[in-house]
């Protein structure tokens, strides 16, 4: 090395998300900045776990969580789930930070118990329900990983709302309703959440049901039958109808209301939840933009990275923010930094298409160092190993480069 490049302390900001089936973004990161140390022991490297909203969203905020509230509540199927949520200062407000994921989430229902009429988001709701009774006047959902299809119902139950069906007889919590519910009651709605303010993570545009409504874009994704979604489907019809008549809300005309199975639209709806991308909530808490302008290049990356990965995946917006006023595709805008800076991702898989990322991403680089078989890469000391190696190599040609400028 030159002594130049001794003077120059590298700043290496690594914002990856998740390797699903793998790696938490953390430990993601944490093997990256290994790989850069390696080459560049001077280097400072700055570890930001991202996520998009979905599972692991309050993971990669784990830096500035101030703290970890636990409870217990109803999970999908009726089992109790432990789970927590964080307690983080934003805007100036200690806010109540929930993961959709952790109590109502996918992952906590076994592949053959996934039945979508036995599924309920009352846990989800309670998680909401404990956290105004503490007194929280601001409270962020992260609504990506549902294992429902219940229009919201079961969070509504726990949030106080009393469901009839049609011979006026009150509906149970310990199933989803959808498609016998005739008169919703709200006189015992918990009344703490009149001051409070929500906040959802929602990622996608489906409206409440119809043929990109929730029940038939991501049911089957959740085990339910081709019979089951067209039930499910009419069951959120009714719902939207109900509320229309009842509130004169109209749940099907609000953007991303088919949002974990429906809990987007009655949020929305009947708590004027304000929706905002997951990953816009994340990277502003996690002071992502500040890191990058100070940063002398940038690491990304995820489980599988191809042309999809343009249409709002993390490795592109983390990059359209090191990256200045470069317009990606559904007219996103890169953010405004000091300069552009170089960013390279990494990934498990990298796809067809990735040409089409290489206005944002300088390059793109699979961690796949010799044949394997799919569990043996998903395979975590396997996967931190090849991130680490991959890394170690990549800073050391940027090392060069930087040296010998």
């Amino acid at each position: 090395m030159t002594g130049e490049h001794k003077e120059h302390k590298i700043k290496v900001v690594i914002a990856p998300d998740s390797f699903k089936g793998s790696l938490s973004a953390r430990s993601v990161g944490e093997a990256a900045a290994t790989g850069v140390k390696r080459a560049i022991p001077n280097a400072e490297t700055v570890v930001i776990p991202m996520a998009d909203g979905g599972e692991g969203s309050l993971d990669s905020l784990d830096r500035i969580v101030e703290q970890e509230i636990a409870l217990t509540v109803r999970g999908p199927a009726g089992d109790p789930v432990h789970t927590s949520y964080a307690v983080i200062d934003y805007e100036g407000t200690p806010t109540a930070f929930i993961e959709c994921a952790r109590s109502t989430g996918l992952t906590l229902i076994d592949d053959d118990a996934r039945d979508p009429f036995a599924l309920t988001s009352y846990g989800l709701g309670e998680q909401i329900r404990h956290a105004a009774e503490r007194g929280y006047k601001h409270i962020v959902v992260f609504l990506g990983g549902s294992a429902t299809t219940d229009g919201g119902t079961g969070l509504l139950q726990a949030l106080g709302y009393r469901l009839f069906d049609t011979d006026d007889r009150l509906l149970g919590i310990e199933a989803n309703p959808l498609g016998k519910i005739a008169r919703i009651d709200d006189r015992d709605k918990l009344s703490a959440l009149d001051d409070c303010r929500l906040t959802i993570a929602v990622d996608v545009t489906n409206p409440f049901y119809g043929p990109e409504g929730a029940a038939l874009v991501y049911g089957p994704q959740k085990g339910a039958s081709p019979r089951q979604v067209a039930q499910l489907d009419h069951g959120l019809q009714q719902l939207a109808g109900l509320i229309a008549d009842t509130y004169g809300i109209d749940l099907q005309g609000i953007s991303g209301a088919g949002a974990a199975g429906g809990l987007g639209g009655v949020l929305a709806a009947l708590f004027r939840a304000k929706t905002q991308p997951g990953f816009d909530i994340v990277s502003e808490v996690n002071g992502l933009q500040s890191e990058i302008d100070a940063a002398d290049w940038v690491l990304t990356g995820e489980g599988k990275i191809d042309r999809q990965s343009t249409y709002g995946k993390v490795p592109v917006r983390v990059a359209q923010m090191a990256k200045r006023g470069k317009q990606g595709k559904q007219g996103k805008q890169g953010m405004q930094g000091k300069q552009d800076r170089p960013v390279i991702a990494i990934a498990g898989t990298v796809g067809d298409g990735i040409d089409e990322l290489y206005e944002w991403i300088d390059g793109v680089f699979s961690i796949q160092r010799r044949p394997l078989t799919l569990a043996e890469a998903l395979e975590a000391e396997t996967a931190r190993r090849q991130i680490e190696d991959t890394v170690e190599q990549l800073a050391r040609i940027i090392s060069f480069n930087t040296c010998h400028r």
